[in-house]
């Protein structure tokens, strides 16, 4: 991978103050995949997500919180 693909996804990344909490990239069993086009895919997804706008939405269940005592 080149410097200039690694620096497009580190700033996208951790420019302006931005923190990587927890992110993780699944490449699949694609045998052609190289290190540059991960990093150009990942960086493109990023930057879509910035232009429309994060949100911090995690996924729920829709379960009623309980107790772990409940289960036993």
């Amino acid at each position: 991978m080149t410097e200039q693909t690694k620096s497009k996804l580190h700033s996208l990344l951790f420019e302006e103050g931005r923190e990587l909490v927890n992110i993780k990239f699944f490449p699949g069993s694609n045998r052609g995949l190289t290190s540059a086009k991960l990093s150009d895919a990942a960086a493109d997804m990023l930057r879509s997500a910035m232009v429309g706008g994060l949100k911090n939405e995690p996924p729920r269940t829709g379960m009623k919180k309980c107790k772990l005592e409940a289960f036993n």
